[in-house]
């Protein structure tokens, strides 16, 4: 079986995302909407990005257009790779053995890995103990990555400061998932990735693969993640 993808267009819009997930858990957003809609004068002081440090799960394309923005906003910022290298933006860069480790120093961390068996669950109950009470998470990876019920007990328990999730174990989040009434948690539908102009971005590399395909010039398709059985590398 031939599977390809349209790496590559996702920089901008999951990279925004993050930074209005974690601005808005920062600066408590939903706590301003909620005020609004009881007509209520409420004021409390904001958390900060700016001298805090990010470390993101995960340092691909979209990670390495995301290192550079934390950066201008005066962040520190550590990548966890399985595959740790130098990369743009990035302060250091360790392996994803050591998150247990390095999760006491983080002030947010962000999920932007693929789900791999190596990465399911990666996120669970220790590195959630070993985060800082007052840190976040910000998952725009895949629902997988992160352990969902250790999650909730860390969020109910007051072990992490708070969480946006942008992706689930099971989408669509079903109705009686506890995670819609889990205290301190944001839910986005899935929408990271997903911004105006997608399909524009998107079509040029599914028209050209295509058009390779049905020629039968399916070698210099390009994103391929998945080669047929019969090739040889």
């Amino acid at each position: 079986m031939l599977v390809t993808n349209v790496r590559g267009i996702h920089g901008a819009p999951v990279s925004e995302a993050t930074i209005a997930y974690m601005l808005s858990l920062a600066r408590d957003l939903p706590r301003a909407g909620v005020a609004q809609a009881k007509g209520q004068w409420v004021r409390w002081p904001a958390a900060l990005l700016a001298g805090k440090t990010v470390g993101i799960l995960g340092v691909g394309l979209i990670a390495e257009y995301l290192a550079p923005i934390c950066k201008s906003l005066h962040m520190t910022v550590v990548g966890i790779s399985g595959s740790p290298r130098e990369a743009n933006g990035f302060d250091r860069v360790v392996h994803r053995d050591s998150i247990e480790k390095i999760a006491p120093e983080l002030d947010f961390l962000v999920a932007l890995t693929p789900l791999t068996a190596e990465t399911r669950s990666i996120v669970g109950a220790k590195v959630l103990a070993a985060m800082k009470p007052t840190a976040y998470l910000v998952n725009v990876a895949r629902g997988g990555v992160v352990d969902e019920p250790a999650l909730i007990a860390a969020l109910e328990n007051g072990k992490i400061a708070g969480a946006a999730l942008d992706v689930f174990a099971q989408e669509p989040l079903p109705a009686d998932s506890p995670l819609w009434k889990t205290k301190n948690v944001t839910i986005f539908s899935h929408l990271g990735g997903y911004s105006q102009g997608y399909e524009e971005r998107a079509m040029p590399t599914i028209a050209g693969n295509m058009a390779k395909f049905l020629s039968g010039d399916l070698k210099s398709m390009i994103n391929i993640v998945r080669k047929p059985a019969s090739w040889r590398d």
